[in-house]
């Protein structure tokens, strides 16, 4: 029967299955990719099972993640040195697993890059574009890029490195690929003789944002909560540790400061392209970021809006860290000195919470 005489629940119906088929497409696509170049390089990995041999041993790399100190991050960039606190995240080579799961996360090459509506039409794989973020990856489950991939991985690495107490915390996930990533990161630490636990916050919309707010690109960009669950299901790390927070951040942050498991964030990384978004997360959140915890603003050298939270909020608190940039849009900083937030200094909101 055509879906177009089809009743709403039949349309319901199809539309489900039809995005459960492109997810395990994709997946599939993923790991067949991930076995050719595990195979070229001759080494046997498997998703659900880490290679935790002499990890420690691995990650003795003294190299800082490189800095972008212009507009473009590609040909001007900065090495930190290692005894510089402020600048410096120590970067290590990836295991042959996170390297996979890393690899699967971004998108690989062979699929090329998204074009026309909703990716319909694919395009050659540029990978200057790819490593800062700045194209869509058709099998891909982050458009963060490489860089930011990277930088998220070496936090993560770092506050286990150091002992800094919190949970893993982002706030929204697209289709989860960062989180992944985390998971994994965190799973492969565990078995490697890591002592510390961590819980997994994943905060989104999810499918409470319609797909008709996505405009001609909805088919691509909509994802449901389920979906993340399923990505996470495929990678074999949608453990008890991992969290799901539905809803718009205005109405889901209050759980930053109810929620048992989140006492404190080792590692806070917040993509919300809003002034109000990321007001809603610095002002719930930031507290629960113990001095030496990583804080990762997703799109704060692009946004306008963001840039302008970032800038009341250090000084409405007087805060005395600064930005680190990692690309064209994106930046980090380690905290520095315990505050305590004074709520009074919060703003009426400026953009998506008074849109209604």
């Amino acid at each position: 029967m055509p879906l177009i005489k089809g009743s709403n629940k039949q349309r319901s119906i199809c539309d489900n299955q039809g995005r459960k088929t492109r997810l395990h497409g994709m997946i599939v696509l993923v790991l067949f990719a991930g076995v050719i170049f595990m195979n070229h390089r001759q080494v046997l990995v498997g998703l659900e099972h880490p290679n935790t041999t002499q990890l420690l041993e691995v990650n003795k790399s003294e190299k800082c993640l490189s800095l972008a100190t212009e507009k473009n991050p590609a040909t001007n960039r900065e090495q930190p040195d290692p005894t510089d606190k402020r600048k410096c995240l120590i970067q290590t080579q990836r295991s042959p697993y996170m390297d996979i799961v890393c690899k699967s996360v971004l998108g690989f090459p062979r699929f090329g890059s998204c074009g026309g509506k909703s990716c319909s039409s694919p395009k050659p794989y540029a990978p200057v574009e790819r490593n800062y973020g700045n194209d869509w990856p058709p099998t891909g489950f982050t458009m963060i890029g490489n860089e930011r991939l990277e930088n998220f991985r070496s936090a993560i690495e770092e506050v286990n490195r150091n002992k800094i107490p919190g949970a893993i915390v982002e706030m929204g996930v697209w289709r989860g690929g960062a989180m992944i990533m985390a998971a994994a990161a965190q799973k492969e630490f565990k078995e490697s003789g890591g002592t510390m636990d961590r819980h997994l916050f994943l905060f989104d919309a999810f499918e409470e944002i319609p797909k008709t707010s996505y405009g001609k690109h909805h088919d691509f960009l909509f994802n449901s909560q389920q979906d993340i669950v399923d990505a996470f299901e495929s990678f074999g790390l949608n453990d008890s540790n991992v969290h799901y927070k539905k809803g718009l951040f205005e109405h889901t942050v209050q759980e930053l400061r109810t929620d048992a498991l989140l006492t404190q964030i080792a590692v806070y990384r917040i993509d919300g392209n809003f002034y109000d978004s990321y007001q809603d997360a610095l002002y719930y959140g930031y507290e629960k970021v113990p001095v030496g915890g990583i804080v990762i603003f997703d799109d704060v050298m692009s946004h306008h809006s963001v840039m302008r939270t970032w800038k009341d909020f250090k000084e409405d608190q007087g805060l005395t860290e600064d930005l680190n940039q990692i690309d064209q849009h994106s930046a980090w900083f380690r905290k520095e000195t315990k505050i305590r937030v004074e709520m009074t200094k919060m703003k009426p909101p400026q953009d998506i919470n008074s849109a209604k």
